[in-house]
């Protein structure tokens, strides 16, 4: 049995139904507000980022293929598509001042080290004071830091499809790799042992990772990467 939603898209494709369009805007309409909403941090009115969301809808509706799945993913996948566009195009035009991108890489390093050592992160306090900065410098360095990974979210999506394809195949390991594999994990530190089971062997996204560990989903991107170089060093190591 088709859904109104399906049903509406099909009179809008065959007949240009404006009110068919309207109806499916409305049906839709909570869907684009809350993709919006995820954006708000970045400095942009919700007004403004809904507006490009329906832009993002008009594609969708224009493009969707029922053979492709749902219709609600569709439109949610080009609504996103198209505020990432919007903002990366914003942010393109801004240059960073290598003295905040400084003090950007220091504070990640000092939120790694904490995690490593005390497996938490630190308060906006302790950062301030580590960094010798106010607590409202470490929280607008956090928001320039969350801006700047915009330009970056459609690649880590493609490079975590490639690296979810590529934990399929390891489940076809020879046992003695398997071995091999597990004794080098137990040589990560706990943080990066719990981001690899979660994204590997519970096949959670780095946002819910990051969720589930309180963290930033940034900070599991370079944990993540961290923990993959360490595996292969300590492979390459006993190998050789």
């Amino acid at each position: 049995m088709k859904s109104s939603a399906l049903i509406l898209w099909e009179r809008y494709k065959k007949e240009k139904d404006e009110k068919a369009l309207e109806a499916l805007l409305e049906l839709y309409d909570d869907l684009i507000y809350y993709w919006a909403s995820k954006f708000v941090y970045y400095g942009e009115p919700l007004e403004d980022l809904v507006q490009i969301g329906y832009l993002g809808f008009l594609k969708a509706i224009e493009n969707y293929d029922p053979e492709k799945g749902e219709l609600s993913t569709y439109i949610s996948h080009f609504v996103l598509g198209e505020i990432r566009h919007y903002l990366r195009d914003k942010i393109d035009k801004v240059k960073i001042p290598r003295s905040v991108k400084t003090l950007i890489h220091k504070m990640d390093k000092y939120i790694n080290e904490v995690w490593e050592k005390e497996n938490r992160s630190p308060t906006t306090d302790e950062i301030a004071q580590y960094l010798n900065v106010k607590k409202e410098a470490v929280e607008e360095l956090f928001r320039i830091k969350e801006s700047i990974m915009v330009t970056s979210l459609e690649d880590l999506e493609i490079e975590m499809d490639k690296i979810r394809a590529e934990r399929l195949e390891s489940f076809k390991l020879p046992i003695e790799d398997k071995i091999a594999l597990e004794q080098a994990l137990s040589k990560l530190p706990e943080i990066q042992r719990k981001i690899i089971e979660f994204i590997f062997y519970q096949d959670l996204t780095q946002t819910e990772v990051a969720k589930v560990l309180k963290i930033s989903q940034s900070q599991v991107s370079r944990l993540l990467k961290s923990a993959l170089k360490r595996l292969k060093d300590i492979m390459l190591k006993d190998i050789f």
